[in-house]
């Protein structure tokens, strides 16, 4: 489990990346506190021999008749420090538990510097761009009937979205046809739970920087009074994506190495309160607060990963070329790579109404910062190692079909369906 002694071990490695992060994180606090901490349990451990040998001598002194005063004067003493030191340690041991469960993992020494998003690095671009300009996908299908965002407001308010007829079809297709995909190379299908117990989402995000963006089952802000939270809500939260729900699956399990790499393929509903996004994002089905999702997650040992990263972001490529999507893949910087990935890419689609590139898909290695926090290991030749996990979006539905609708809308108003999508529809046209 995530301890001090993770911390002081890798030490170098977490100072440098700080600083390649130009991180606040208080990695000297952390570390001071730490060392206070372990001289309180050394102390207390050496009271506590006190009050045991003391203990046995006034019990030795009243067989003997003795006369036990001075040592039970100065047992009580003893007894005060050891209260003493117990109140104290709760806050040390409080505010160290909140440093460790939200330290940024290491950074790949790829990983650029940069202070925001706009800092970026785009490694490689693929397809023709065909399109400039286009109505956007919200114009486009609402026309035709098969998108619904007043009425979804209606009964669920901003940002849900009624599909309907032949989309809802094509959202259909394209999860088939991403599962599909993965399962020729090896994946295994997971339709996991919706909802997640907090100290496992605790594991798999730094969940003080990401909890505004899940949603609560009894939510303790919610109800009337906290008795009723303990009754109702169980401290559930409603999964983002199914990489949370696959990575907390194995925690606290050991493999055989002989066992990994484990290959995963997530198909699940996402729900996201998206709180901060505002703007042209907001409208038709972009940005939204549930969509479906197909996830790529990798299980490895520590010296495969990086190979893996390739393997996942070349999975999502492909899946873009044969949707024939214009994307280009980014590497993503210090100021926006977030606290978990040791390394991103973002495939990055062309939007022709916003003549612009937007992120589809987002791959990440994880090295051994979910491992450590989930207990996750596996035995390599006899030595117990925390396994390297990586995720990596095969395909979001919502903006891959608004993708797919900007990109290949006809001037009649029909949307020509993709060639590898045609299959599953049973129709090469929607309008």
């Amino acid at each position: 489990m995530l301890t001090t002694k993770y911390a002081r071990d890798h030490i170098q490695e977490i100072v440098d990346s700080l600083k390649k992060r130009k991180s606040q994180y208080p990695i000297n606090e952390l570390l001071k506190l730490d060392e206070d901490w372990r001289k309180l349990k050394t102390d207390l451990q050496g009271l506590q021999a006190r009050r045991n040998k003391e203990s046995l001598e006034i019990a030795q002194l009243k067989k003997a008749n003795g006369d036990i005063t001075a040592k039970v004067a100065e047992l009580g003493k003893v007894k005060e420090g050891i209260a003493a030191i117990e109140a104290e340690l709760p806050t040390y041991e409080a505010r160290i538990e909140q440093l460790l469960w939200n330290m940024p993992n290491a950074l790949h020494d790829t990983v650029p510097y940069g202070e925001s998003s706009e800092q970026n690095v785009t490694l490689r671009k693929w397809g023709d761009i065909k399109k400039t300009s286009s109505p956007g996908h919200e114009e486009i299908l609402t026309k035709l009937g098969l998108l619904d965002v007043e009425r979804a407001a209606k009964v669920a308010g901003a940002r849900f979205y009624y599909l309907k007829g032949d989309m809802a079809l094509l959202e259909q297709s394209l999860i088939r046809f991403a599962l599909d995909t993965l399962t020729k190379k090896g994946y295994t299908v997971v339709a996991p739970p919706y909802m997640l117990k907090k100290k496992y989402y605790k594991g798999v995000t730094a969940l003080g920087d990401f909890e505004d963006a899940l949603y609560r089952i009894g939510d303790p802000n919610e109800v009337e009074a906290k008795a009723e939270y303990e009754k109702v809500g169980e401290d559930l939260f409603l999964i983002s994506t199914s990489e949370h729900a696959m990575a907390a699956m194995h925690a606290e399990e050991l493999f055989n190495g002989s066992q990994l790499p484990l290959r995963y393929a997530g198909i699940s509903m996402c729900f996201r309160r998206e709180a901060g996004a505002h703007g042209k994002d907001t409208k038709g089905m972009f940005r939204v607060h549930q969509f479906y999702k197909v996830e790529q997650f990798i299980f490895s040992k520590q010296d495969d990963s990086w190979g893996y990263f390739d393997e996942l972001i070349g999975n999502a490529e492909e899946i873009f070329q044969k949707l024939n999507i214009p994307y280009r893949v980014v590497e993503i910087c210090t100021g926006d790579i977030g606290t978990v990935a040791a390394r991103k890419n973002d495939i990055e689609a062309w939007m022709p109404s916003q003549g612009d590139y937007r992120e589809v898909v987002s791959c990440s290695n994880c090295t051994d910062w979910q491992g450590v926090r989930l207990d996750i290991k596996y035995d390599d030749k006899g030595e117990r190692k925390y396994v390297h996990t990586l995720n990596s979006t095969a395909v979001a539905t919502t903006r891959a079909l608004v993708a797919i609708v900007e990109n290949y809308a006809n001037e009649d108003g029909s949307i020509t369906v993709p060639d590898v999508l045609v299959p599953y529809m049973g129709k090469a046209k929607i309008g």
